[in-house]
């Protein structure tokens, strides 16, 4: 049995190393991560060690020239000690395992990728929910480094393994009140038709009613009559006072006016990313105000580069959490794992449709991977 060490930068690199030097019949005996170069163990890149081995004896002699073929030892071959029988028997059984996760090597083309087989189920599966396809390579390869190869042709460790991967990039901050006298005042922005102003009702519900705590809301939405009835609607169903500012200066006295309460939420005029005009003016009314914290709406409709482009636009503001609304109007949900692995801003709130108070809740990580890894209905 020949055994031999390779290294790489990737896996599917170092499994293309050990087709190529020993054959289909190589097996996998071991997998290591580690970091090379550096200072001090410190700043140096992730490399993987894979070691192979391959049976010489399934492979055919090669052709010698003017040297005739010795008679076959008998005896030799009758004197194999039990533990070369037994190593033989792994390697037969392993040789499947290798074939398939190799095969999809050879059909590799410059504009696809190939995995072992379940791999490349997930990933085409992440691809179809629309998660960026560098993120889903990156997810699948911290995966092939974290099974043992032997577990590879279990699917469901795969998938779960997957999802446990997913996860890590979720992170979840929704309002908390950590401290009885803490107050928070914090403002939705976003483009239009994103549903800043029904997720705002939602919020004030949540917290007035189930909460018990003091709320108030303020708009600075005072372009469309229909913004400012429609929250007038709600304040007036859920008990709470309703402040409209038409300037800066307005939005500063409103929230002096209620700085007994425990929450302010403020709504604000659906803004295009690509308009610096209305930019500006967003900026000049909560710049000021350096108590509000601002929650970034995006809807989970949205391609993702346009949801790039609105997140890029709105990082004039100090954005500090995200909320997701829509999510009751798709079957793809790759735009919010894309977005915060870009961002890496916390996910305070995910919507699901119009009820208020309804049909928001604070976002589960483990729920948001296990829709990731379902098969779209579309």
């Amino acid at each position: 049995m020949k055994i031999r060490r390779f290294v790489a930068n990737n896996m599917q690199e170092a499994l293309a190393k050990v087709k190529s030097v020993m054959g289909n019949d190589a097996i996998i005996l071991q997998t290591r991560r580690f970091r090379e170069g550096g200072l001090l163990g410190l700043f140096g890149h992730y490399m993987v060690e894979v070691t192979a081995a391959v049976d010489e004896e399934v492979r055919p002699p090669k052709p010698q020239a003017n040297l005739s073929v010795p008679p076959v030892n008998t005896a030799s071959a009758a004197s194999k000690t039990g533990v070369e029988m037994d190593v033989k028997k792994e390697i037969n059984e392993l040789k499947a395992l290798l074939g398939e996760m190799l095969d999809g090597l050879e059909n590799r083309t410059a504009t696809a990728v190939t995995y072992p087989k379940n791999f490349q189920r997930i990933y085409k599966i992440l691809i179809e929910n629309e998660v960026e396809e560098k993120l889903a390579r990156k997810i699948i390869s911290d995966a092939l480094e974290s099974i043992t190869p032997s577990l590879w042709q279990d699917y469901d460790e795969v998938s779960r393994t997957v999802a446990k991967l997913i996860v890590e990039h979720i992170r979840t901050r929704p309002i908390v009140f950590k401290k009885g006298d803490e107050k928070k005042r914090i403002a939705l922005v976003g483009p239009t038709g994103v549903g800043k102003t029904t997720t705002i009702a939602k919020l004030a519900a949540i917290f007035a009613i189930l909460e018990k705590k003091r709320v108030a809301l303020a708009t600075v939405d005072t372009y469309r009559i229909a913004a400012v009835d429609q929250l007038k609607t709600y304040a007036d169903i859920i008990s709470v006072p309703l402040e409209v500012a038409y300037t800066p200066g307005e939005l500063g006295d409103a929230l002096k006016k209620h700085q007994d309460k425990d929450l302010i939420l403020i709504d604000t005029a659906g803004r295009s990313p690509l308009n610096e005009l209305q930019m500006t003016e967003l900026k000049s009314f909560l710049e000021p105000c350096s108590e509000v914290e601002i929650f970034l709406v995006l809807g989970a409709t949205t391609k993702y580069a346009d949801l790039m482009e609105t997140v890029m636009r709105f990082s004039q503001l100090p954005i500090k959490q995200l909320v997701f609304t829509k999510l009751d109007e798709t079957q793809h949900y790759g735009s919010i794992l894309n977005i915060v692995s870009k961002t890496r801003k916390a996910v305070a709130y995910i919507t699901t449709g119009q009820n208020v108070p309804d049909d928001i809740e604070v976002p589960d990580p483990d729920k948001i991977a296990k829709l990731l890894l379902q098969v779209s209905k579309r």
